[in-house]
């Protein structure tokens, strides 16, 4: 291997190795007792059903594609008859606006992505159909507070 190619190959291995983990949580924020039952998943990974006292979390880490900006986990979440799914966290939209802490409070309204300072970012409203929803990559339905 030539020079030129070592110094590309110490180049591509510096980055992959600084590239760091994003978390991502998921806050039951709901009030009054209630319960909230979440499944996250991405396209190769299913993260698994968990149900969330009031005020519990959680929590899941990766490490985002470096070469093709494609990551995207999304969520279904669940409280009494309420249902929704949204994207929790999007590549594109999330790498820069979050960095590596991507946190979510789900309030009685739906989902909000907290940014620095304790306030809303994005937020996500309940359906008011039961079992409605945005589907999985359609965070063009969300607004923005």
């Amino acid at each position: 291997m030539g020079l030129l190619g070592k110094l590309i190959f110490f180049i591509f291995l510096q980055i992959t190795l600084s590239q760091g983990k994003t978390h991502v949580r998921l806050t039951n924020r709901l009030g009054s007792g209630s319960k909230l039952t979440i499944r996250c998943q991405s396209k190769d990974d299913d993260l698994g059903t968990h149900v969330l006292p009031p005020d519990g979390s959680f929590e899941w880490s990766f490490t985002p594609n470096f070469f093709v900006v494609n990551t995207l986990f999304f969520c279904r979440i669940q409280s009494s008859s309420k249902v929704l799914s949204f994207d929790a966290y999007v590549q594109e939209r999330d790498e820069f606006k979050c960095r590596d802490r991507c946190f979510w409070d789900v309030l009685p309204d739906g989902p909000c992505l907290i940014k620095g300072g304790g306030n809303y970012d994005i937020c996500y409203k309940w359906p008011k159909e039961i079992g409605a929803g945005i589907e999985q990559g359609k965070s063009k339905d969300m607004h923005i507070p």
